[in-house]
């Protein structure tokens, strides 16, 4: 994992004068985020990739509602992709110019305009599929309750065991058609997939 803290060091203007924060529990061996909070639900993600196959280097940009940065994203048609940079030569500079490429876009107000995008898009789909739907009736949903219901406290919400408490008391308490799709869902899985989003919101 060392190499990928080489690789975060990269980007550390993002983090110190942009405020994006290192979802560390959510890396992969091959992956690493940076997450900034825009505005509601809505977050910036900054993915760059080591694969170690090749050797290639990838930096991506996304902005959407709160999700698990990673592959997943390009399933809801409201997370916008931006290509920062691809290479499979050998560059020492590759993450430190995809930073700067980032910061010129921000700088120039392109957060604002995709934010703007991507609420369109998540109310009225391009693209609407089973993610889309299990994400706006339920997933997205019942991630405010536990909002709400932790009265946005940071503490818990970052705390996989207390935050997974009050989920798992939540889920009791559901009817209907949503207390349906978690039952088939499973327990551990529902616990896991919310808490990841409270994870990241507590950033």
């Amino acid at each position: 994992m060392s190499e990928f803290f080489t690789v975060v060091k990269e980007f550390e203007n993002l983090i110190e004068k942009f405020e994006f924060k290192q979802p560390k529990k959510l890396w992969y061996s091959h992956l690493v985020a940076l997450t900034k909070h825009i505005e509601d639900i809505y977050y910036c993600h900054v993915i760059a990739r080591v694969y170690k196959h090749d050797g290639s280097l990838q930096t991506t940009m996304w902005v959407g509602p709160v999700d698990r940065p990673d592959d997943g994203l390009g399933n809801l048609s409201a997370n916008i992709k931006i290509d920062i940079g691809y290479t499979q030569t050998l560059d020492e500079d590759f993450f430190r110019n995809c930073e700067k490429k980032i910061i010129h876009l921000i700088a120039g107000g392109t957060l604002a305009s995709l934010v703007a995008a991507s609420k369109k898009e998540l109310a009225d789909p391009s693209v609407r599929n089973r993610r889309y739907d299990v994400y706006t009736a339920h997933f997205l949903p019942f991630f405010r309750r536990i909002l709400d219901t932790t009265d946005n406290d940071t503490k818990v919400l970052k705390n996989k065991a207390k935050c997974e408490a009050i989920i798992e008391q939540e889920l009791s308490n559901l009817q209907g058609e949503t207390k349906v799709f978690f039952d088939k869902l499973g327990l551990k899985a529902a616990k896991e997939m919310i808490w990841e989003l409270c994870y990241i919101h507590s950033l």
